[in-house]
């Protein structure tokens, strides 16, 4: 296997740069980042994970589609985490710090992958045990593809006291275990047959929005978004691998997502990305409004168009993009966006969508930036902190990493978040979905359900698919 040869051909340099690493550590008297990297014949990352990923594998997996990068991460080498109301200056912070001593080999800097909770104020369930407030991994591989090119960063922690021999060999090995995991392929299984649902009855979401719009009409609250958590079963465990796959054919201009922690997976195709910092450009996207999709294009093009014109899809997206600019102006300038939203096409929904761009201040991070434009009014409302004690005390769940920022960052402050759309936990042979709704002053309780039926659906057909 060429690239196993290739990497093994690279144990002294590996180790020299873990040796320089543990001087560096002696010096400073704390553990030092050290990575190295180098290009690698080019592998379908996706496939890679579909082939590797067990409950028991630290793994993840991410994606951009308009940018044809893709991230795979094996192996946990270290962790940046921080909890509370400051969790995002926390852990940038940390990260900070840990490029202060860096010993860095090759094309590619370093770089960490996660995500955060959506509210740290909420109890935490159990069912999202290891996803914390913020949790960013620093993978002991991760493999990094754009386009045609391909490159390994082999990235360790190391200690004062820790032997740079004995390290490159824990790399060597990882990488052995994870080539052996990808040639022997994923493991054969039946196929999964649907068993049962457990979720809040229609009537009883229906009313919760039936009492937020009582609220829209009694109060400053111009607009909350309200989710519903259904936990499926099936006859046996779920494969993240497989339905991630499914994902990917049902739905290709979407993100793709898959964050493997305590033997659960958080898995999903998103649509929306939350921000992209690259070389001090600054993108979000305003996502708000929604229509279903038609398999007959005209119908098709007629729903489109209907989403265009409808005054109350406008008026909510019309408050994400005011809101958004109001939040970018101090940091970003100029801003630039388009006079009006465009169509966001995927398999089974339709959104109004409108790309926000301009040069970031120096200084400023992209981890300061996710701080300040999460949650978007697309997923907690507006204005967001009244909105956000409304779904705290009426939605009824922990909604743990959905909805939530999920991305990387890298040694040189670029980066990507996206927010935790059209996703599930899986965990077994059980699946918890998620969908919500914005609700603004004319939104129509039934209407809303039906919405998030049809957003449930594309989950619902990978898992099985």
């Amino acid at each position: 296997m060429k690239a196993v040869a290739q990497l093994e051909g690279h144990a002294a340099g590996l180790t020299e740069v873990f040796e320089c690493a543990r001087q560096r550590a002696i010096e400073h008297g704390e553990a030092v980042l050290a990575s190295y990297s180098m290009s690698v014949p080019t592998l379908d990352l996706l496939e890679l994970f579909a082939s590797v990923d067990q409950p028991d594998a630290q793994c993840l997996f991410w994606r951009a589609p308009e940018d044809d990068k893709s991230l795979f991460g094996w192996g946990v080498a270290a962790q940046l985490s921080a909890s509370g109301e400051q969790r995002f200056a926390s852990v940038d912070a940390q990260w900070r710090h840990w490029l202060e001593h860096a010993v860095s080999h090759g094309p590619r800097a370093p770089a960490v992958c996660g995500g955060f909770r959506f509210d740290h104020q909420v109890s935490a369930s159990s069912a999202w045990h290891g996803f914390g407030d913020a949790s960013l991994l620093l993978m002991t591989l991760l493999l990094v593809r754009d386009g045609d090119a391909c490159w390994l960063l082999c990235q360790q922690r190391i200690e004062p006291d820790d032997d740079a021999q004995r390290c490159c060999e824990h790399v060597l090995h990882e990488w052995n275990v994870l080539m052996d995991r990808y040639v022997s392929g994923p493991r054969a299984t039946a196929a999964l047959h649907h068993t049962r649902d457990h979720s809040l009855p229609r009537a009883c979401w229906e009313s919760k929005i039936a009492q937020a719009l009582d609220v829209l009409r009694d109060t400053p609250l111009k607009k909350v978004v309200l989710a519903r958590e259904v936990l499926s079963e099936f006859s046996q465990p779920i494969s993240a691998g497989r339905t991630l796959a499914a994902l990917a054919s049902n739905d290709p201009s979407a993100y793709l997502f898959a964050f493997r922690r305590k033997q659960a997976c958080f898995i999903g195709a998103s649509p929306e990305r939350l921000v992209k910092l690259h070389d001090g450009h600054l993108q979000t996207l305003a996502l708000a409004g929604t229509a279903r999709r038609d398999p007959n294009p005209e119908q098709d093009a007629h729903l489109a168009q209907a989403l265009l014109d409808c005054e109350k899809n406008q008026h909510e997206h019309a408050v994400v993009v005011q809101i958004i600019q109001r939040d970018l102006a101090p940091w970003v300038q100029p801003l630039h966006l388009p006079a009006a939203p465009h169509i966001k096409r995927l398999s089974r929904v339709q959104h109004l969508a409108t790309l926000i761009e301009g040069p970031l201040r120096p200084q400023c991070s992209l981890l300061k930036m996710v701080s300040i434009l999460h949650p978007t009014p697309a997923v907690g409302g507006h204005e967001r902190q009244q909105a956000l004690e409304h779904i705290r005390e009426f939605e009824g769940f922990d909604r743990g990493w959905y909805a939530a920022p999920l991305g990387w960052l890298d040694a040189q402050g670029n980066g990507e978040f996206i927010v935790g759309l059209r996703s599930a936990l899986l965990h077994g042979n059980q699946a918890r979905l998620f969908a919500g709704c914005g609700i603004v002053e004319h939104s129509d309780p039934a209407c809303e359900y039906e919405e998030t039926c049809i957003k449930l659906a594309g989950m619902r057909a990978a898992l099985l698919g």
